[in-house]
């Protein structure tokens, strides 16, 4: 049975991984703070064997003594769009990701996966493969390029499987209320009208639980260490995604597209190219996307 160190775990992406998991019976130990917003964990919360990151250097002996076999490391700090190009907000996860390798160099560590980011590769304008080169043109991606080399170089040292899973653009439940999903909903519900950019440019979707069904399998298959691409196959104009909500939400709400300007250094077409993913894991089963758009809005619309 895999003992799964999970970081992250409160967040949007980490709970849906923790439930997946849970799902299969691995046993997982949750890191986390004391004053953490564990609401997104409410439904398996006394499943985590949970351990405060808060308790100085304490928490990384506890963790030892647990005996893990394989980290998930999703926590980041400095997210949202307004802390991506703050340094010091983002060089803070280059020293956690030292704290966990602290931890590995003492466990019987087989597998260690961790989240990147599309936005490694810069502007995006076609579907991206892992052989196409990173250009971080922000504080965000530059870091998450440093914990790239700084996890490759360790792995390949202790002979430990590394996975980077380079996650592209995900929706579903839980979500912050701040991105593009829930945050258009709350104006649908609330509001008569919303001023949008022209929205012509693509994004792969990809709904969090195909997403936490991917992780689940690069986490418990035998795979190769290596970057892989975490994406949707299909993608859509936002345009065209907006007005599906609309539809869902409230038909007579007015969309102004072209009213904002396109944001400098605007993507054009945001996909990853999966091949390398399918692989080493096989066949991906994706739900159908009017199906996971309907739960999506239907969650928010109860919430």
């Amino acid at each position: 049975m895999r003992k799964v160190l999970l970081t992250g775990i409160t967040g949007f992406l980490g709970s849906h991984i923790a439930e997946r998991l849970l799902a299969d019976n691995v046993i997982i130990i949750g890191l986390k703070r004391a004053n953490s917003d564990t609401w997104r964990c409410t439904s398996f919360y006394s499943q985590i064997d949970w351990v405060n990151i808060d308790d100085g250097n304490h928490f990384i002996e506890t963790i030892i003594a647990k005996n893990i076999d394989t980290i998930i490391h999703g926590a980041w700090i400095g997210v949202n769009a307004a802390d991506r190009n703050d340094w010091n907000e983002q060089i803070k996860n280059i020293f956690l990701l030292t704290q966990l390798i602290d931890i590995a160099k003492k466990s019987k560590l087989s597998k260690f996966v961790m989240l990147g980011s599309q936005s490694e590769y810069g502007v995006l304008n076609n579907i991206a493969d892992e052989t196409q080169m990173s250009n971080a043109d922000n504080a965000y991606a530059g870091t998450k390029l440093a914990c790239l080399e700084i996890l490759k170089t360790f792995c390949n040292s202790y002979q430990i499987t590394w996975i980077w899973a380079r996650i592209f653009s995900i929706f579903g439940e839980k979500e912050d209320n701040t991105w593009l999903i829930p945050s258009t909903i709350s104006k649908m519900m609330s509001k008569a009208e919303m001023d949008f950019s022209p929205a012509d440019q693509r994004y792969a979707y990809l709904y969090v639980k195909d997403f936490s069904n991917i992780i689940f399998a690069l986490t418990l298959k035998t795979v190769e260490s290596g970057i892989y691409n975490v994406s949707s196959e299909a993608s859509l104009q936002l345009r065209q995604l907006i007005e599906k909500i609309r539809q869902n939400v409230n038909i007579n709400f007015k969309l102004n597209f072209g009213a904002l300007q396109y944001r400098e250094n605007q993507s054009s077409h945001i996909q990853g190219d999966i091949s390398k993913l399918r692989g080493q894991i096989g066949d991906i089963q994706f739900t159908n996307f009017e199906v996971a758009l309907e739960n999506t809005v239907n969650y928010y619309l109860k919430k």
